[in-house]
């Protein structure tokens, strides 16, 4: 016998709302044996049956089988009774009526808020049926699917009243989706039509007004969901360059709008920590180069024991003092500690972030994200080299200085025709080819930083 379960049917109306925050589940039927009846489930009692029924072979041999007198048919259950309401039987789902215990068959019944239909030979559709030339959807327990997104066999469908899918697009609780014609809605896809662009969303809402990722290329859909091409955006306060494809350009011909900021002649050795003011600038903090060097900058001096000059990793502090010609240089560690102790001391929820090892590929994506890159150069744009000073680390280890450092903040790239463009404490806004950055970039180790 089957128990019955409480099946709510989504509403077309609520429907997608459903579907942005799981698929509906199935009620599983439950399948007993019929040779172990639970209480309850069937009639002990004898039913009103007709004198051909009475007059029926000995109801002992009729135990867990069919019995048809006449156009009627019942089952008749191991212990006396017949099957009542849902039986699964060989396989099949049957409906037998609580009063008469007779079997439905041959058409639509009716029992409490759902619908079924029963074969001429007595089995209950269920799945996806053919009937009269039209495709139905059932569920496992037989019940017609109709009047809201429901999951199927063929996958999530979303049926109109009359249990057929609904096809084109679909507007609901203020947010446009689109049906497939196999029923489904588009989801994490786009929709060419009329020689228009538009994407879906990964909940099925058509995108509008903002920017979606795809494949690692970002587009822009306008408020009427159209993707835009080969124009200019203007979001967060900034300015966007989309091309023939629709997809962001950050190229030196359309930057990141990152604002210089001059080292000189305030801090001559202070390219790192001008680089990450420029950053922050960028991302609307208004603190100087000075101010952010001489309360956030972590820096040490050297120091002289025993004929020997002992100083800090520059990876950790700023070795000297930026401010004059005592200054060396400091990498990534260093540019993190200063950048994050002020976004704590400003309640922010951005942070500064190593990203070192970026490719020209991962700087692009970077930039199409919206973070400029802070990378380490060589003073002067000149050939990587060392320094012949040497000095004793803390952990006993001596360190080989490069001849100096430069940190400059790259703000568009264009990797097919060759060419980055930095905004610069020492030289401004300027562009370099790809052949000439990369090797020194390179040599440096590939010391990156991005807030974010």
């Amino acid at each position: 016998m089957i128990l019955k379960n409480v099946f709510r049917r989504l509403s077309v109306a609520s429907a997608l709302a459903a579907f942005l925050l799981a698929s509906p589940a199935g009620v599983s039927a439950v399948d007993p044996s019929l040779l172990l009846v639970p209480p309850g489930t069937v009639s002990e009692e004898a039913p009103d049956v007709s004198e051909e029924e009475k007059n029926a072979p000995d109801t002992a041999e009729l135990e867990g089988r069919f019995v048809t007198v006449g156009e009627n048919t019942r089952f008749r259950i191991k212990g006396g009774g017949y099957a009542e309401g849902f039986a699964r039987i060989e396989g099949g789902l049957y409906y037998f009526d609580p009063d008469s215990h007779k079997m439905a068959h041959s058409g639509w019944l009716t029992v409490g808020d759902d619908r079924y239909y029963a074969t001429e030979e007595g089995p209950l559709l269920t799945g996806r049926s053919e009937l009269d030339g039209e495709t139905l959807y059932f569920d496992e327990e037989g019940r017609w699917l109709s009047d809201g997104l429901v999951e199927t066999e063929d996958g999530s469908l979303l049926l109109d009243e009359n249990g057929r899918p609904v096809i084109g697009w679909l507007e609901r609780d203020g947010g446009w989706y689109y049906i497939s014609e196999s029923g489904r809605p588009l989801a994490s896809e786009w929709l060419q039509e009329g020689g228009r662009w538009y994407y879906f969303l990964e909940d099925g809402r058509m995108a509008a007004g903002r920017w979606v990722e795809d494949g690692g290329e970002w587009y822009y859909l306008n408020g009427g969901g159209v993707m835009q091409v080969d124009t200019v955006i203007t979001t967060g306060g900034r300015e966007w360059y989309v091309d023939y494809n629709g997809q962001l350009q950050v190229t030196p011909a359309h930057p990141l709008d990152v604002p210089v900021v001059r080292q000189a002649p305030a801090l001559p050795n202070g390219c790192e920590v001008t680089a990450l003011t420029e950053l922050l600038r960028y991302n609307g903090f208004s603190i100087s180069h000075t101010a952010l060097s001489r309360d956030y900058l972590p820096r040490q001096h050297f120091r002289w024991s025993g004929g020997r000059m002992y100083g800090p990793d520059p990876y950790d502090y700023f070795v000297g003092n930026p401010e004059d010609d005592t200054g060396w240089y400091c990498l990534e560690g260093a540019i993190i500690t200063c950048a994050n102790r002020y976004l704590s001391d400003q309640g922010s929820s951005l942070r500064a972030e190593k990203v070192s090892g970026a490719d020209l590929e991962q700087i692009e994506s970077y930039l199409k994200a919206g973070y400029p890159v802070m990378v380490w150069m060589t003073p002067g744009l000149k050939p990587f080299g060392y320094s012949s000073v040497r000095w004793t680390l803390p952990d006993g280890s001596t360190y080989k200085p490069y001849i100096g450092t430069h940190a400059l903040v790259v703000t568009g790239i264009d990797i097919a025709g060759g060419k980055i463009s930095f905004s610069d404490p020492a030289r401004g806004k300027h562009t370099l080819t790809i052949d000439f950055f990369l090797p020194i970039y390179e040599a440096m180790g590939k010391r990156a930083v991005i807030i974010r």
